[in-house]
């Protein structure tokens, strides 16, 4: 059977309006790098090897916040969660709550992001013979 991963690049559509807090936001607190920078559409490479393109729409084209925080969310990874962490909030994005132990938030642009360590365990999630007993139940 035929199996998928996920690539390293994604892109989202985000509001016009938002394009300076993006930038500031995944340049100088996520220490992304900008590759490609435009009115229309910004590209940055997270990490070694993930890139992330923001396409910049007009309102009304990208999600509103409410439609945005019912999507799916990217998992970021960090060496250091708690700094990551204080450096996220410190920023002023929303916080969501979430019945999970790990931070939620919504990024500039309406992208909801969870933080994890580089090295977590993070099995019970997946719902695989080291997490099973956690599958259907709140976290802790």
């Amino acid at each position: 059977m035929a199996k998928v991963i996920f690539g390293n690049h994604s892109a989202v559509r985000v509001p016009q309006t938002e394009k300076d807090r993006i930038r500031r936001f995944y340049r100088d607190v996520l220490g992304c790098e900008i590759t490609r920078e435009s009115d229309q559409k910004d590209d940055f490479r997270m990490g070694g090897n993930f890139y992330i393109a923001f396409l910049y729409e007009n309102e009304g084209v990208a999600l509103d916040e409410s439609r945005f925080l019912k999507a799916i969310y990217l998992e970021l990874k960090t060496d250091n969660v708690e700094e990551m962490r204080q450096k996220i909030v410190a920023f002023g994005v929303k916080v969501l709550e979430v019945p999970d132990p790990h931070l939620y938030f919504q990024a500039p642009g309406g992208q909801v992001l969870r933080l994890v360590g580089i090295n977590e365990d993070l099995s019970k999630y997946e719902g695989t013979e080291h997490g099973e007993q956690f599958v259907g139940r709140a976290f802790e």
